[in-house]
């Protein structure tokens, strides 16, 4: 891996998160006493982006954020933390807020209301072109507008600059965004609706199943890597070329599954854009995934480089 830090761009969203921990997860009109709450900065993409940059990474944030407190709070620890804000746009409206049930096995539930963050528009995609053209990988999600995504992977790939994409939270792909990805980062349900088949338990199980659903994939998706996140199972990793990785999970006792997600693909985008293999970038991911469950918070719970050499020396 190079000495000279990776250029990773963001595209962002910003969600005020809302968490009660409770002992189980609430049924159909029930209502649960819960025994805890927090609440805390949050969003898939900010989350992404804050771990890329605690990994050592050079961080271009494209998000929206709103014209409230909790986004004069984001503005403030944003600085504190060192991260870059020049394209973080405030608009007239509230901020993304999303509510979350987290139950005694760290399962969860979540909901969320997009709020600035459908402001995030395409002309903010192509005012910052630099940044993209300069970038070694574009990270997307789906927590902004669709043509807003869609605009920053193609120009990533126009630029020559690795296009990842999380299509989360899931909703049906259009084939002119699929066609933009370099590389799709997948969990256990959305790997279910984009190949269309049901996954099972078992580990070896699922991989066979993706394995066989592959070709149908290629055929409609010209990208390269598809990559898919197994809980406690650990990762694995499919190339267009026939190449396969699998990667073991770190034991470890998970306080909160909130933001692990992220912190895996925090973990995946800084080795990518380093210039690391696809195995040793499951890999990493593993790790960051596997430290981020075993603490509390969202933000709070993404490992540095430190953290990452601990998780790393612990496994081997």
């Amino acid at each position: 891996m190079s000495d000279t830090p990776p250029r990773i761009v963001v595209l962002g969203s910003f969600m005020q998160a809302c968490c009660w921990s409770v002992e189980r997860l609430p049924r159909q009109s029930e209502t649960l006493r819960a025994t805890t709450f927090s609440t805390e900065a949050a969003g898939k993409g900010l989350s992404v982006a804050v771990g890329c940059h605690r990994l050592g990474a050079q961080v271009d944030l494209l998000m929206a954020i709103g014209n409230d407190a909790p986004a004069d709070r984001l503005l403030a620890w944003l600085r504190d933390e060192g991260l870059d804000d020049r394209l973080v746009g405030r608009f007239d409206q509230p901020s993304g807020h999303g509510a979350g049930f987290v139950d005694a096995n760290g399962d969860n539930q979540i909901v969320v209301h997009p709020g600035a963050n459908e402001a995030l528009g395409t002309s903010r995609i192509a005012a910052a072109d630099d940044e993209i053209a300069a970038a070694g990988l574009l990270y997307a999600q789906l927590e902004v507008p669709l043509a807003t995504v869609r605009a920053a992977l193609a120009r990533a790939r126009s630029h020559g600059v690795l296009a990842v994409l999380n299509p989360s939270p899931w909703q049906a792909l259009p084939d002119e965004i699929l066609a933009c990805a370099d590389i799709l980062v997948v969990n256990t349900g959305e790997a279910e609706a984009l190949l269309e088949c049901a996954l099972p338990g078992g580990r070896d199980e699922r991989l066979q199943r993706v394995a066989s659903a592959l070709p149908a994939l290629w055929r409609r998706w010209p990208g390269n890597w598809l990559v898919v996140t197994l809980g406690d199972q650990g990762s694995a990793a499919w190339g267009r070329d026939g190449a396969h990785c699998v990667a073991a999970p770190f034991p470890t006792r998970a306080v909160g599954t909130i933001g692990a997600g992220d912190a895996f693909s925090a973990g995946l985008c800084w080795s990518l854009a380093g210039g690391r293999s696809m195995a040793d970038a499951l890999e990493t991911a593993n790790a960051c995934g596997a430290w981020s469950v075993a603490r509390p918070g969202i933000l709070a719970a993404l490992p540095d480089r430190a953290a990452l050499g601990t998780m790393l020396r612990t496994a081997a």
